[in-house]
């Protein structure tokens, strides 16, 4: 899961959570931020949870700036967001073409529909923004997308 703060009046900022190695120190303030733990916060994250997001993001920027407090972190919701990687792509891709509840048709529109989320203009596949609708609740068995 790559994490994504565009703020209005600055550069964008993106976080591979898979490379950033989220230190226990780190987790364990966006644990005490949210309430929640931490794998229940990257699953909230994948779930539109702005709490969780805004959290996750807060804790990776304190990583420039250390004295940044959770309460002076107040990103406009449509500057946070998160993209899936390559790995959790494919996962997703599996998740469709295995899932035995869906019908030829609804394969083939999913599978469609993530193909054109994933290219680029230029043809390349790239990360795709996450649309909750574009997944089916099955596919790739949800746990893989977490396992950051």
């Amino acid at each position: 899961m790559i994490i994504i703060y565009t703020p209005e009046d600055g550069e964008e900022q993106r976080w591979d959570l898979k490379t950033a190695r989220i230190t226990a120190v780190e987790a364990e303030a966006v644990e005490r931020a949210t309430g929640l733990e931490w794998e229940p916060a990257k699953s909230k994250v994948l779930n539109g949870s702005m709490l969780a997001t805004r959290a996750v993001a807060w804790v990776l920027m304190k990583r420039d700036q250390p004295t940044l407090r959770y309460a002076q972190f107040v990103p406009a919701a449509a500057e946070l967001g998160f993209e899936f990687d390559a790995e959790e792509l494919a996962a997703i891709r599996e998740g469709i073409e295995t899932n035995a509840d869906l019908d030829e048709d609804e394969r083939t529109a999913a599978l469609a529909q993530l193909d054109a989320a994933t290219s680029g203009e230029d043809g390349d596949e790239t990360a795709v923004e996450a649309d909750p609708e574009a997944v089916p609740k099955d596919s790739a068995g949800g746990a893989s997308l977490t396992a950051a």
